[in-house]
């Protein structure tokens, strides 16, 4: 595995677990939710299919469990599905 997709699992896992301790609200917990419910999931399946194609498939197995841990465990949190 390349040192920046370490620091991009590191990163995402980081502000996962911050979200998910602290529980921000208003837009900052807005932004924080979108950003770990849709675009960190469609980057990591990104960077798991350059891993396949660069390295093989065992460095994407990572990517594609944080792209499936941050859909799913945010989307309850999602913007769309919140009923204030």
């Amino acid at each position: 595995m390349h040192a920046w997709q370490i620091i991009y699992l590191v990163a995402v896992i980081a502000l996962a677990a911050f979200v998910l301790i602290r529980s921000p609200q208003g837009t900052a917990g807005k932004v924080l939710t979108f950003m770990l419910n849709w675009l960190a999931p469609y980057i990591s399946i990104t960077i798991a299919f350059i891993a396949i194609f660069q390295q093989g498939f065992l460095p994407a197995i990572p990517f594609f469990a944080l792209a499936g841990f941050c859909f799913i465990t945010f989307l309850k949190r999602s913007t769309n599905a919140s009923v204030e």
